[in-house]
């Protein structure tokens, strides 16, 4: 019950159909499904539906979250009350979904909710590529588009056919394609809206739903290719050979029809897989791209070997010639965030590696901008010690998976088929925060979450699961982050 309860706090924060729905308007309706869900986890609990299991990753992220909050209180006062009412939101929803979606059901409900809402999204951004361009009110501060816009019904081919007559004198024109849902293009990039008006953001959340979404279709992982389950270890039949199957032709078998079969159920993620290509291309976001590859190619060659690298380098090069963006856009934007992330290192010195607040990033850009690297974002605003928590939070989150994908344990079909799923969405993640400012975005804090519930299900089935992050693992992993801060550094300068 907890488990579906959760993914309906997953769907409302990311769809957000409040914003596009008036009648919901005003109803507070995250709070009212994470009450829900908290209750439903008691009872659960009180039921012996859910055994409890506190993952490591867990410690680490709710020590970086309080931590961004004590700096912000430290350096900007004021701001506590907004950006720790943020802070606390993400960790109840990192909180609801690493207990509530803590059993196989969970798990499958919690990635059917994912696939679901990258489904949808993906659908209103296709459908909004190929609207009429129309002129469209933004709010006066907006001048880069980025919030709702408001279409007046007037066609137009430039930003400067929507300035001639306006109903709004003055007012904050912009000629852009709308799409369903009240979203519209930016610039002439889909996107979706809310925590997703962003292009590359809804380009990252769709590409680490990928895997998710082959995992809904391995209805049969864990099986050999007799037919038959693994031995467990420790029974009699371990070390026994397969029985020896008579040759007959594929025709005669029940073989042509079980494959037959296979493949029809993988036509919806490959509609899903192809709609969500298509749909990165469309944004040109070249990490978008990035991470699409990523995740595909891990995938590929996860359930194919040598097979799935050939399938990789046919898919690659079409992709990267269509999508992304050149010429002056891409050079203007890869300069801005070379900017950005040398106003980092200027942060991170005034500060003396204490940080500036979390959220204060863009109050003390020139540029007005967020870091656009969520390592970088985490150094800034949260000092070198939060870095290094959010750099624990990332480690531990892939160790799980790894762990019980690769570990000898006697887990069910549902944990061995979703931790190598949740182990490459994790990998697409950690590329494409590289160039977002994630590092406390509810979207990625849900995949962190599942990586929790992956450990709390597993441990349910197998009490030796056990997955610790030792003192020389967490002196590496912070050792590594202030790598990448020297060579960060080095690479600017060479830069110039």
């Amino acid at each position: 019950m907890a488990a579906w309860v959760v993914c309906a706090l997953c769907a409302l924060v990311i769809i957000k159909p409040q914003e596009f729905i008036p009648e919901l308007s005003g109803i507070p309706l995250v709070h009212a499904a994470f009450g829900l869900t908290l209750l439903c986890v008691a009872l659960d609990v009180v039921w012996r539906r859910l055994k409890p299991a506190l993952a490591p990753q867990v410690v680490y992220a709710l020590a970086f979250l309080a931590w961004a909050a004590l700096t912000t209180a430290l350096k900007r006062p004021t701001a506590l009350e907004e950006r720790g009412l943020q802070l606390a939101t993400v960790a109840g929803v990192f909180l609801a979904v690493s207990f509530a979606a803590a059993s196989p059901r969970g798990l499958r409900a919690l990635a059917i909710t994912l696939v679901g809402c990258a489904a949808l999204t993906t659908a209103v951004a296709i459908v909004q590529a190929f609207q009429p361009y129309g002129c469209m009110l933004a709010a006066p501060e907006d001048w880069e588009g980025k919030g709702e816009l408001e279409p007046d019904g007037r066609p137009c081919e430039t930003n400067l056919d929507c300035r001639k007559d306006p109903p709004v004198p003055d007012g904050n024109y912009r000629c852009e394609r709308p799409g369903p849902l009240g979203t519209s293009t930016i610039d002439g990039r889909v996107r979706y809206r809310g925590s997703l008006a962003d292009p590359n953001e809804l380009s990252l959340m769709a590409g680490m739903s990928i895997p998710l979404a082959i995992a809904l279709a391995e209805r049969h992982a864990g099986r050999r290719r007799d037919g038959r389950p693994p031995p467990l270890p420790g029974r009699a039949d371990a070390g026994r050979p397969p029985r020896a199957r008579p040759a007959l032709p594929l025709l005669l078998t029940d073989r042509l029809l079980s494959r037959v079969c296979a493949a029809l159920r993988a036509l919806p993620v490959t509609a899903v897989i192809v709609a969500i290509g298509a749909m990165v291309v469309m944004s040109r976001s070249r990490s978008g791209l990035i991470v699409y590859l990523a995740v595909l190619g891990l995938s590929f060659i996860r359930r194919s070997g040598s097979l799935g690298v050939i399938a990789a380098c046919f898919v690659g090069p079409p992709m990267l010639l269509l999508g992304g963006r050149s010429g002056d856009e891409a050079t203007e934007s890869s300069e801005e965030r070379a900017a950005l992330l040398r106003e980092a290192f200027e942060m991170i010195r005034r500060t003396r590696g204490i940080g500036v607040g979390a959220g204060q990033f863009g109050d003390e850009s020139s540029f007005g901008l967020t870091a656009h690297n969520s390592y970088m974002l985490a150094a800034a605003e949260t000092g070198l010690l939060g870095m290094c928590l959010f750099a624990l939070v990332l480690y531990a989150s892939l160790k799980v998976p790894l762990a019980i994908w690769l570990g000898d344990v006697e887990v069910g079909p549902a944990a061995r088929r979703f931790a190598p799923a949740i182990f490459v969405s994790l990998c697409g993640a950690l590329i494409g925060i590289f160039f977002l400012s994630w590092a406390y975005k509810d979207v990625l804090y849900m995949v962190l979450g599942a990586s929790a519930a992956l450990y709390g299900a597993a441990r349910a089935e197998d009490g030796r699961v056990s997955v610790r992050v030792s003192a020389r693992e967490a002196a590496l992993v912070c050792g590594g982050m202030f790598a990448v801060l020297a060579l960060l550094n080095v690479l600017l300068r060479l830069l110039g």
